[in-house]
């Protein structure tokens, strides 16, 4: 295990950065509640065990050799995060929107969102590409690495466990209730920043 601490290091900082993946868990738990903000982390781990996954499949040298794919691919992510950075915008014209129910075919929602947001940024899988190749042993076998990535999905679920936990206490959702216009055009306009940021130039 020490062998890899300092890839599992290099990934606790990533991985509690904020970023798309936890504004969107921390917006939905504080609008829906903990079960809500759960599943949207759940979602997250969810593409991001895809992208860890495809890393160590190689796929990141296969964009990096083939740029058009890559832009392909970045630029569907750019369209996903400013469409919902402009969903979040529009529906913050009028108080209390955007409510979905916990119960039910809408729960599923919340899993979509989180692996959407996740999927929609490939820059994901450039820095898994170089986090693997930098920090993770040369000679260490498959078993190895599938616990490595064990790993570090489960550092993924508490962190965003504890983001949905204290999103979801009562002051921050009294919080939220007071300034949800302001925060979710806070919010929308950082979702579409950083989806232009992705749009391939």
């Amino acid at each position: 295990m020490l062998i890899v601490l300092p890839l599992l290091l290099a990934w606790l900082v990533a991985v509690i950065s904020p970023g798309p993946d936890f504004l969107a868990v921390l917006r939905t738990s504080a609008s829906h509640g903990r079960s809500a903000g759960l599943r949207v982390g759940f979602g997250v781990v969810c593409g991001i065990a895809c992208w860890a996954t495809l890393a160590m499949c190689g796929l990141s040298a296969l964009l990096a050799r083939y740029e058009h794919l890559y832009l392909v691919v970045r630029s569907v992510g750019a369209v996903l995060l400013i469409g919902y950075g402009v969903h979040i915008l529009w529906s913050s014209r009028k108080a209390g929107h955007d409510v979905i129910q916990e119960q039910g075919p809408g729960a599923g929602k919340y899993w979509r969102l989180g692996v959407f947001t996740n999927l929609a940024n490939p820059k994901a899988l450039v820095f898994f590409g170089a986090l693997f190749a930098t920090l993770m042993p040369r000679h260490e076998g498959v078993a190895v690495r599938i616990g490595v990535l064990a790993v570090m999905l489960a550092m993924a679920v508490v962190w965003f466990a504890v983001v949905s936990w204290c999103a979801g206490a009562q002051p921050v959702v009294a919080a939220y209730r007071r300034l949800q216009r302001t925060i979710d055009r806070v919010a929308g306009g950082l979702f579409t920043a950083i989806g232009i940021t992705l749009v391939p130039r």
